[in-house]
Order: C-alpha cells, then sequence, then structure tokens
C-alpha cells in the first residue's frame, strides 16, 4: 500500500500580522518540498486579497469576504495540498489598511 506524503513529511505553521501586508512565509527547505494544506487570512481593508506564493510566483488568489462583523476574512483547506517548488519557499500575503493577519500551514516532504 503506498504512504502518502504527508505521513512522510514534517508538519509546520506561519503566522503573521501587519498593518498594511502580512506575509506569512515558509522559508525554503535545504532538501524537500513544502505543501500547503490550510491558508487563512484577515484583513480592515474591502476587497482585500489572499495571495499564495511559491518564491515569488502567485499560485493562488481569492478576494476576502465580509463577515457578519464586518472583517474581511478567508480560510481554506486543501483537499489535495497546493505543491511548492523542490527547496522553494512558500508564503501567504494578505493586504489591509491597519490590521491583517496571514497564515499558512502544511507539511514539508523529503520528497
Amino acid at each position: 500500500m503506498a504512504t502518502n506524503k504527508q505521513e512522510r513529511g514534517t508538519p509546520w505553521a506561519v503566522t503573521a500580522t501587519s498593518a498594511s501586508s502580512a506575509v506569512a512565509t515558509k522559508a525554503a527547505a535545504a532538501t524537500g518540498t513544502h505543501y500547503i494544506t490550510d491558508i487563512a487570512g484577515s484583513s480592515d481593508k474591502a476587497g482585500a486579497l489572499l495571495l499564495v506564493k511559491q518564491g515569488t510566483t502567485v499560485i493562488w488568489q481569492v478576494q476576502l469576504a465580509t463577515t457578519a462583523a464586518g472583517m474581511n476574512a478567508f480560510q481554506q483547506s486543501f483537499q489535495v495540498p497546493l505543491a511548492g517548488i523542490q527547496n522553494g519557499s512558500v508564503s501567504v500575503t494578505v493586504d489591509g489598511t491597519a490590521a491583517c493577519y496571514a497564515n499558512i500551514a502544511g507539511f514539508t516532504s523529503p520528497l
């Protein structure tokens, strides 16, 4: 029976806060590939964007939806993880005007 990559990987999570641009980055691994399983973000800015990047390349994006509390927020769990590039960084960026938060989680596989 095949083993999935997460069973062989090392889990991680990164959180960042900022006024105008929160960037949660998982630095490049010396060997291996980062896989993104979950992302989340919130912002005080209407129309804020959440960008998922491999290095500097955007691989996934969404505009944050306004919640009942008036905050712009989004969260996503990927059934099939987004794969970074081997030995490269991955990140989530959220823009704002006075308060924004970015979260990224996943695992690093040596394969």
